[in-house]
């Protein structure tokens, strides 16, 4: 604007620079303006400072040489726009699913890392047969509980060198935009993006009076992604040797068609041979740039559910872990065979208390009877059974019916010993069988 009107190359950039609060910026300019005092044309100035890539410093040397450095300008301003808005696309369109996910991982996480391996502890006292799920979500949370803090930091530097020499590093780079592109949808988005920059580039270096070979080297220059730059770089090398561009495709020794679709092909062809080159190309950077919008609003719709779906399946994961033992726990609790049904006071015409009748023959022992029997006078202690109390069997087995139960701590009188089971006397005054287990002799 300021050049438009009229203005000095060097009052314009003193002016430009005294509205500048960046002090990197400003020292740019103070170097630019060093250079055009001591004479130095204003694209060497800009090239000087690095602040723009080749093929914008090319446009402004054009518009220097053909006394169109204003119009130049503007085309340079509505071009890097252009960019910038592919960017945020492609930014805006990944963004979402990166934060889901991020937030997935850190809640999965910080759960497994505090509250597993108190849920672990818990269902190891209940001496359950736990499912599958809940064993492994059992070592995930004692792995974490007991090397979290290492594991943890390992885990997320090993994630973050893995992103960074997948998709930042330029040298390795190439490995995630083939993973890129083998994505459907992502693909999509990304040859659109691309397209729409090289329409507006190419055709704005072409319209601008740029050679074709030095335009395609500008554009070589300007791309970020590999798999495109060699297709670039094949395209100026062919051009250079003098070949047509429908000549130059039809040379490229990868297929092209996922990378240049055949109509663009057609429409490049079509109008190098009506000398409409740059207005052709112009076209296709505006097709695919409403073409990019619509990818993106379609890529966020397809996203939506199939993360929906992978925070589902974390969620009930740990959900079914953590519930499918305290439903075991409550079905062992609510079975018939193992209830107590408050059994009545002993009577004392009970048969068992009756003593068997002096004329009853003698019964004599089965001789392959091995019966431990040891006749003792003590007390037991009943220990902590993880369960807050012990069962009382009518008989000295694990299936005999259960007559009682004694919570932890209490001390009881018992009458014999025999095959690792104790004969006790209740409080209430009747006699059952407890496991060694979970009793140890004492002293009342």
């Amino acid at each position: 604007m300021m050049l438009a009107s009229g203005m000095d190359v060097f009052y314009a950039l003193d002016a430009i620079k005294r509205e500048i609060r960046s002090k990197a910026l400003k020292t740019a300019i103070s170097e630019m303006e060093d250079d055009i005092s001591g004479g130095s044309t204003l694209w060497r100035a800009l090239e000087n400072t690095n602040l723009l890539p080749d093929h914008v410093v090319a446009l402004v040397r054009i518009g220097e040489e053909s006394g169109r450095l204003p119009e130049n300008l503007k085309v340079i301003v509505i071009q890097q726009e252009k960019d910038r808005t592919f960017k945020s696309k492609i930014r805006s369109a990944m963004i979402y699913p990166i934060l889901v996910l991020f937030l997935t991982l850190t809640i999965g996480l910080g759960i497994g890392w505090f509250i597993l391996p108190r849920l672990a502890s818990v269902f190891s006292e209940l001496r359950l047969e736990l499912p599958f799920v809940t064993k492994v979500l059992i070592q995930v949370g004692n792995f974490l509980g007991d090397y979290g803090f290492v594991a943890v930091p390992a885990i997320l530097i090993g994630v973050f060198a893995i992103i960074y020499f997948t998709f930042i590093f330029s040298r390795t780079k190439f490995i995630g935009e083939r993973i890129l592109f083998s994505i459907p949808v992502i693909k999509k988005l990304i040859q659109e993006v691309e397209l729409a920059r090289m329409g507006f580039i190419l055709g704005t270096l072409l319209g601008a009076g740029m050679p074709v070979v030095a335009a395609l080297d500008s554009l070589y220059k300007a791309s970020s992604l590999k798999i495109y730059k060699k297709l670039y770089a094949h395209l100026r090398d062919s051009v250079e040797e003098g070949n047509s561009i429908k000549k130059s495709f039809e040379l490229y020794p990868k297929e092209i068609n996922r990378l240049v679709p055949i109509t663009v092909q057609q429409m490049l062809v079509a109008g190098e041979k009506s000398a409409q080159l740059p207005e052709t190309l112009l076209k296709i950077g505006e097709i695919f740039e409403t073409k990019t919008e619509t990818t993106t609003k379609n890529l966020t719709v397809i996203l939506e559910p199939i993360l929906l779906v992978i925070v589902w399946m974390g969620v009930v994961g740990v959900a079914l872990a953590v519930i499918l033992p305290i439903y075991s726990l409550i079905g062992g609790l609510n079975d018939p065979e193992q209830q107590i049904s408050n059994p009545s006071p002993p009577i004392e015409e009970s048969v068992e208390n009756v003593p068997p009748s002096p004329i009853a023959p003698p019964i004599e022992p089965e001789p392959a009877a091995t019966t431990t029997l040891e006749i003792v006078e003590n007390y037991l202690e009943v220990l902590d059974t993880g369960t807050g109390y012990l069962n009382v069997r009518e008989a000295g087995s694990s299936s005999a019916p259960l007559v009682g139960r004694v919570t932890p701590g209490d001390k009881l009188e018992f009458v014999q010993k025999e095959n690792g089971w104790y004969e006790i006397v209740m409080p209430d005054g009747r006699s059952g069988w407890v496991t060694e287990k979970y009793v140890k002799e004492t002293a009342f």
